[in-house]
């Protein structure tokens, strides 16, 4: 049984981050990601956030800013049987297509 708490949890999850936010952290995540690259996982984006402002980061908010990367085709995401993680999708060139 989901309780209204439980639901307007949900929707407001599911619109986007909180107004809590800082209204830096897309920028720096997006930077974070083009500048080292590599496999980007819960547990790196939790531990960019930590050392960028000094608190924790909930898994679920994570995992939400990675698949919003991918939906966006930013990255792009591999589904291991032991491992989830993204990476920074190639840039489409000219002749280039993905």
């Amino acid at each position: 049984m989901t309780t209204v708490a439980q639901a307007e949890a949900t929707t407001a999850s599911a619109a986007g981050p909180a107004p809590g936010w800082p209204p830096d952290w897309d920028r720096v995540l997006d930077a974070a990601i083009r500048t080292w690259g590599g496999r980007w996982d819960t547990a790196r984006v939790q531990q960019l956030y930590l050392v960028r402002y000094g608190r924790r980061l909930y898994r679920e908010d994570a995992r939400a800013f990675l698949s919003r990367r991918a939906h966006q085709g930013v990255m792009r995401l591999h589904d291991r049987p032991n491992a989830r993680y993204y990476t920074l999708r190639p840039r489409a060139t000219k002749g280039n297509q993905p």
